[in-house]
């Protein structure tokens, strides 16, 4: 299965690609890439709720359906990448390789609630963690409006360069934990900046 995230929070870019668009293409290749092993890949896309779902399958021509999907997807939403991994965790009754790919912005212990609990039953388990490089960085300077793009009435002033530090410190700690959870739990993670060539 791959299961692309399509929540509000993937529409982000501070320069470029967004999140969700590279996250597009990067669901494609891999479904590509493993249909041309002649594995069978499904699809899942997700906010707070199942966007679509396609059934794994190794048939020809499927990769033109999984396609479909994702050029008629937008991303829209609030983020609840925990809630969602578990209930699709729940449904599913057969092993195989499950790769998510998301921004990861909900709450950490939930997220690795619903990646345990695929490995719990089986499976072989990757993350693609995407992050616009300005979200590891935040290279703004002067007075900058920040708006939460699912809750656009959120807004907050401040000064880049003063929260600057603070900021770097929490994102790195945030990975750092992520990363090391992934690992104690046998779960492949990889830690994407969409400034990243996706070849």
């Amino acid at each position: 299965y791959l299961l692309l995230d399509t929540s509000a929070s993937m529409d982000y870019a501070s320069d470029g690609i967004t999140k969700f668009d590279y996250g597009c293409i990067l669901t494609a290749s891999l479904a590509y890439l493993i249909l041309q092993q002649q594995d069978a890949a499904g699809l899942v896309t997700f906010s707070n709720r199942i966007e679509s779902f396609i059934p794994p399958r190794a048939k020809r021509g499927y990769l033109m359906e999984i396609v479909h999907i994702l050029e008629q997807g937008r991303p829209s939403g609030e983020t609840a990448v925990g809630n969602i991994l578990q209930e699709i965790a729940g449904k599913m009754n057969r092993r195989g390789l499950v790769i998510l790919i998301s921004d990861l912005l909900d709450a950490p212990e939930e997220i690795l609630k619903g990646l345990r609990l695929f490995r719990f039953k089986g499976n072989d388990v990757i993350v693609f963690h995407l992050l616009d490089a300005a979200e590891l960085d935040l290279p703004f300077d002067g007075n900058i409006l920040f708006e939460d793009i699912e809750e656009p009435n959120l807004r907050v002033t401040a000064d880049p360069q003063a929260i600057r530090q603070v900021y770097r410190k929490v994102v790195e700690e945030f990975i750092e934990k992520m990363r090391k959870e992934c690992r104690e739990n046998s779960i492949d993670y990889q830690l994407l900046s969409t400034s990243t060539p996706l070849d």
